[in-house]
């Protein structure tokens, strides 16, 4: 994005920090509250930005361009009627199936939680210890892989009015857990243990899962040879349930209300977040585009033979981590879901100690 701008402002200099996922959360975090002028412009995931628009950090963009964005992915960079948040990069989270292995045993694309589980059971008696017929990345459970299970069932972790109260106690949120509970029954051997992100993508990419929980980047590569050996096999899809849902993931641009270059840093929001921009950062870097537009591009559409399917994922996305206390609350959900999976505790005792544990917090937050 920073060449992109250059090339229309090459007298702007823009400095880039680079920071890992937890370092970037706190040093954004400790600036804002030390209303640090450092910032010009922050680049952050989506339950950063709910934190962001609440707390005040963020300068109003005034008439920005969101034409192609979906409405929900819009919105949740809209506070009180005006736009402080412009979202960036289209990261979703949804299913994917290896087309090829499906039609090994007799199977079609599934259409509902029931063929998922039928579909994965069946592979993996039938063709393990090569394929299995589940995964995801199950270390990280509750962001993963349930919420989007969740949304599917049309259940909701915070309510979708205002974002922050916890509504999480409820039968879906109950069948969400036990579907990924069963799955794992029929996953790959390493699902509860992955090492990293990368080491899921390669059991993919060798043809080992047959279907399973992924964002985009996890399957960037499926139809590059020199590392995937299921080129044109691969398909993705929402997840299936009551609701066609994938889960957003999006990663925002706000201006910090401490910023003394607030004219500058909206301008270069307002380039590196519109069509041409997006085009660019797609076919020359693989970044996600959140303008569905982007991915009916004709150009898109000849590098990338899923553009079509993203665009179904785009417009079927929902946010799920709403709420500025999804990062306390995170580790504590994750357990509770895990030792349910592992049996140590009950799905239900594990979904009602997340939404005591969700209350709790937000209203130590004053939130509720």
């Amino acid at each position: 994005m920073i060449p992109y701008f250059n090339k229309q402002y090459p007298n702007v200099r823009v400095n880039y920090i680079p920071k890992g996922y937890n370092d970037e959360y706190q040093i954004f975090v400790l600036a804002m509250r030390n209303k640090s002028s450092d910032y010009d412009v922050a680049y952050i995931d989506e339950p950063w930005t709910t934190l962001a628009l609440i707390r005040g950090w963020a300068e109003p963009l005034g008439d920005v361009d969101l034409s192609g964005v979906p409405d929900l992915v819009a919105n949740l960079g809209k506070y009180n009627g005006q736009i402080y948040a412009v979202p960036i990069t289209g990261n979703f989270n949804f299913m994917f199936y290896n087309s090829k292995i499906l039609e090994e045993i007799g199977e079609n694309p599934p259409r509902s939680w029931d063929d998922v589980l039928r579909i994965a059971q069946e592979v993996t008696e039938k063709l393990a210890p090569n394929v299995y017929g589940w995964s995801g990345n199950y270390p990280s459970v509750v962001d993963d892989v349930y919420l989007t299970v969740l949304l599917s069932l049309g259940g909701h972790v915070f309510d979708p009015k205002d974002r922050v109260t916890p509504v999480f106690y409820s039968q879906e949120a109950i069948d969400a857990l036990n579907i990924v509970k069963e799955l794992a029954r029929w996953a790959h051997p390493k699902t509860l243990s992955w090492t990293s992100l990368t080491e899921y993508s390669d059991a993919i990419l060798q043809g080992e899962i047959a279907m399973g929980q992924v964002w985009n980047g996890w399957v960037a590569r499926v139809d590059d040879p020199s590392v995937s050996k299921v080129v044109g096999q691969i398909e993705i899809m929402p997840d299936p349930g009551k609701y066609q849902v994938s889960q957003t993931g999006i990663w925002y641009y706000i201006v910090p209300v401490y910023s003394l270059k607030k004219d500058l840093g909206k301008l270069y929001v307002e380039v590196a977040t519109s069509y041409g921009a997006q085009k660019y950062a797609s076919i020359n870097a693989g970044l996600p585009p959140t303008r569905i537009t982007v991915y009916q591009d004709p150009d898109v559409q000849q590098q990338n033979r899923l553009a079509s399917s993203y665009v179904k994922i785009a417009q079927a996305a929902q946010p799920a981590r709403t709420s500025p206390i999804w990062m306390d609350a995170y580790d504590y959900l994750n357990r509770q879901m895990l030792n349910a999976i592992l049996g140590k505790i009950s799905v239900e005792e594990a979904i009602k100690n997340c939404q005591n544990e969700l209350v709790q917090l937000s209203k130590q937050a004053g939130l509720i």
